[in-house]
């Protein structure tokens, strides 16, 4: 297994560190649905209470989700360290790349 490359800037560094992260953020959030999927499997719940268990579970888990991809994609794109640089004021919204 070959070791990661040494970073030639602070930035370049960053963005490895950001990358490590995102990952790890993905996993967590695989790891975590999973706990939920066997929580309701294996939660020992009366047929009176499953439906609303389930639909509970399947809100917090979906907005969890959402949540989740979001900062993700926001620390990847536009973190403290990123290629893109995202505005909105009351004229609009604005998109610019980090041209190197």
């Amino acid at each position: 297994m070959r070791p990661l490359p040494q970073p030639t800037s602070f930035a370049e560094g960053q963005r490895c560190l950001y990358g490590l992260l995102a990952s790890a953020a993905g996993m967590f959030c695989g790891a975590a649905a999973g706990v939920i999927v066997a929580l309701l499997m294996w939660g020992g719940w009366s047929r009176a209470e499953e439906h609303s268990i389930v639909t509970i579970f399947g809100w917090s888990l979906g907005g969890r989700r959402v949540v989740m991809n979001t900062v993700i994609i926001g620390l990847l794109a536009g973190g403290p360290v990123g290629r893109f640089k995202v505005t909105a004021t009351r004229e609009g919204a604005a998109i610019e790349a980090d041209g190197q």
